[in-house]
């Protein structure tokens, strides 16, 4: 699966983009069955990033946002946008 926005604007301050990251991470993890705790554990991460991550934390680490996503079988596809 693929992690990909094409969206463009912010809610709540929150790049849009950083948002379907989220929410990818989110759905990711609850459809392999995991708790934030394991999947922190699986990725190398602490339990507080993994929830930080669900909830669209504009100040993450994307070494650590790559991780995350290795962990749960997604990538991220970054394409440049048409005008």
């Amino acid at each position: 699966m693929a992690v990909e926005s094409s969206r463009t604007g912010t809610q709540g301050g929150t790049p849009a983009e950083l948002l379907a990251i989220a929410q990818a991470v989110r759905e990711g993890r609850r459809r392999h069955g995991m708790t934030q705790a394991e999947l922190a554990g699986l990725a190398g991460t602490g339990l507080r990033f993994i929830s930080e991550l669900e909830r669209g934390k504009p100040s993450l680490a994307i070494n650590k946002v790559i991780h995350v996503l290795a962990a749960l079988g997604l990538r991220l596809h970054v394409s440049a946008e048409q005008p």
